[in-house]
């Protein structure tokens, strides 16, 4: 048999979203037949950046990877504006070149930046609440239950703040 036809992109597509650094998108193209690959493929984005083929080879969906890191931004939706290395199909011929909207994903590559920490000057007793606020430039999302350090050794536990630009953490004398 003859395989005189090369895939033809299908589509690009991801999670819609909002993405922070060092969080990953998993970009997957598709193509009307099944592709292989060679080497290691890459997808150039709008924002610059570039996904890497990570998954799919043998199959018609190819998977590639982007994890933001900071500097990175796209805030008019992210999209895939070329892509490069050998994808092929089983004949040979090389499959059409991805491209497209990957629909609402928003590229937030500026971690917050910690501006200050205080707590209130005076003097605290033994079993006395110590408040800490600390300040972002941007608004900030607890997970978990971070804690601080303070200069005696001592640990102050997240107590408040989440969704905004102040958290607030406390400890006991």
């Amino acid at each position: 048999t003859i395989d005189g036809d090369a895939p033809d992109l299908s589509s690009v597509a991801t999670t819609d979203g909002d993405y922070g650094v060092g969080e990953t998108i998993d970009i997957t193209v598709t193509w009307d037949e099944i592709v292989i690959i060679s080497g290691t493929p890459t997808l150039t984005l709008s924002n610059g950046a570039t996904a890497s083929y990570s998954s799919g080879t043998g199959s018609n969906a190819l998977v590639f990877q982007y994890t933001v890191a900071e500097g990175n931004s796209d805030s008019s939706g992210l999209s895939v504006s070329s892509s490069s290395g050998s994808i092929t199909d089983s004949a040979g011929g090389s499959a059409a070149s991805a491209s497209g909207s990957l629909g609402t994903v928003t590229v937030d590559g500026d971690a917050p930046d910690l501006t200050s920490c205080a707590a209130t000057n005076g003097d605290y007793g033994v079993g006395e609440t110590l408040t800490i606020t600390c300040t972002w430039d941007e608004d900030v999302v607890v997970s978990g239950t971070p804690t601080l350090t303070l200069s005696n050794s001592d640990t102050a536990t997240y107590s408040s703040g989440t969704g905004s630009t102040a958290l607030v953490f406390t400890t006991t004398v």
